[in-house]
């Protein structure tokens, strides 16, 4: 039940929101019967001008959003606690809404308790996240844990947050590129939320592109994503790229119309095809509807005058046969990096993408004016084969023609077929290589992979396919 405080208790608030304004309070860590004591510097002496936090340390300390000890330090390295970050949060919200909550180890007393209760009345807290009705205020928050907070926090102030959480929590075909997610040491809970933290720039991997989840945060580093924090609060979903790429891959599952220039094609002047169309069913007895099905499919749709043909969502897990006739295809993803400029682009370049600057290596190199898209499938081949030989099968391009290069699938995890394609030679230890074999794809064994095409207007310009059952996507550079 939540409700609002007795006028003695605004009293109470509001003596203490002053305080909060005019000098910093210690926020004990060990114990609730520490009595804080107030501090009124804003710099540390453990924080030097040299820190790499400084600059936030010292900001939030003048917000009064996190505070130092009576010795006069910060202690940047010290991990966060729960306790800790929920009265970080409730700094920055100012609200007077309190929630009832009995946990069995915060009593009505402890020093951290009204913040609590206004992260539970907020909702960047929830109840449901904690068992056997312990907060454990003392514990060290994750960074899985900090994700959730943090984007039930924007939810708070737009409700758009809480649908792109929704849409990532709801969805089969989310993907969030971080090694944990392919790899394992991910809680599958935290994926919506770790997306959120990841597609707004709260919070960002390591330079080994993990995560780490169930690793902690200091308060230097608190201090750095409060303030983050605070801006973010002042955008909407939309100012974020990589947010929206996240959503619409959770939707669609691709990310195209977000990144790219490319638009989904709409059907032009329609009335050649219907005069020539109806001529041939005529010679057949059949209506039109009847003749276009037993041609492309119980799935293909009569085209309508300006009406879009389709897009990846209308095929994503149908399958189709190639023309050479040695698999069925399906395709389950297809995630796009703009590798057109001097950089790569998109929240995707990092799990995928690697620049290879020497000319007589084959891969992906920038300064091409093509994007790289990254096909997931999910194949069963009619005989043995290879990627090269049913990318040749394909007559619409639906098979990437490369490999993912093997770094990258390493790093994060990715399946990718190891065939000669990519290199004759994998280095298996140090010295040591091993000879690739075409064995990836074998006669009626189902493999599910990724691999790689370019496209751009440097090629045909338009990417498009059909599956089996007349399902279609396409889709144009528009300039």
């Amino acid at each position: 039940m939540l409700h609002k405080k007795s006028s003695n208790k605004n009293l109470m608030i509001k003596a203490l929101a002053a305080s909060v304004m005019t000098a910093a309070v210690v926020i004990p860590v060990a114990t609730e019967n520490v009595e804080a004591a107030p501090v009124t510097k804003t710099t540390f002496k453990d924080v030097t001008k040299s820190h790499w936090a400084y600059e936030s340390i010292k900001q939030v300390a003048e917000k009064g959003l996190v505070t130092g000890y009576e010795d006069g330090t910060y202690k940047p390295s010290a991990q966060v606690t729960r306790a800790e970050f929920a009265t970080f949060l409730a700094r920055v919200f100012e609200s007077n809404e309190r929630a009832t909550v009995s946990f069995y180890d915060i009593s009505d007393t402890h020093w951290a308790n009204e913040a609590i209760q206004e992260g539970l009345a907020l909702g960047f807290i929830k109840l449901g996240d904690f068992s056997k009705n312990k907060f454990e205020p003392n514990k060290a928050m994750t960074r899985g844990e900090m994700s959730r907070w943090l984007a039930n926090g924007l939810a708070h102030a737009n409700a758009d947050y809480g649908k792109a959480i929704e849409e990532m929590a709801n969805s089969n075909l989310t993907l969030i590129p971080i090694p944990e997610f392919y790899k394992g040491g991910v809680n599958k809970k935290d994926l919506p939320y770790i997306g959120v933290a990841l597609g707004t720039g709260l919070l960002s991997g390591y330079e080994d592109f993990t995560f780490k989840p169930n690793g902690n945060t200091t308060r230097a580093e608190a201090a750095t994503i409060l303030i983050r924090f605070m801006d973010t609060l002042k955008k909407v979903p939309s100012d974020f790229v990589g947010l929206q790429e996240l959503r619409e891959v959770a939707n669609t599952g691709t990310n195209i119309l977000t990144l790219t220039n490319y638009e989904k094609s709409r059907f032009n002047d329609t009335s050649f095809w219907y005069k020539t169309t109806e001529k041939s069913a005529k010679e057949k007895n059949m209506s039109v509807e009847e003749y276009v099905k037993m041609l492309w499919g119980e799935a293909y749709k009569l085209p309508v005058t300006g009406e879009e043909v389709g897009g990846f969502e209308d095929v994503l897990g149908k399958p189709y046969t190639l023309n050479n006739k040695r698999a069925v295809n399906m395709i389950e993803r297809a995630i796009f990096v703009d590798t057109r400029g001097s950089q790569a682009k998109g929240i995707y370049k990092d799990m995928f993408f690697m620049d290879v600057t020497n000319p007589n290596m084959p891969g992906e190199r920038l300064n091409e004016n093509y994007y790289s898209v990254y096909y997931e499938y999910t194949t069963t081949p009619s005989q043995n084969t290879t990627l090269a030989s049913m990318y040749n099968g394909s007559v619409l391009g639906q098979i990437g023609d490369r490999t993912v290069n093997l770094v990258k699938a390493e790093q994060f995890g990715i399946t990718t077929p190891l065939t000669k394609y990519e290199s004759y030679y994998r280095e298996v230890e140090k010295g040591v290589f091993k000879k690739i074999t075409n064995d990836f794809f074998t006669k009626d064994k189902t493999v599910r992979y990724w691999a790689v095409q370019t496209v751009g207007k440097v090629f045909e310009g338009s990417i498009r396919g059909m599956t089996d059952d007349g399902s279609r996507y396409h889709y144009e550079i528009i300039e």
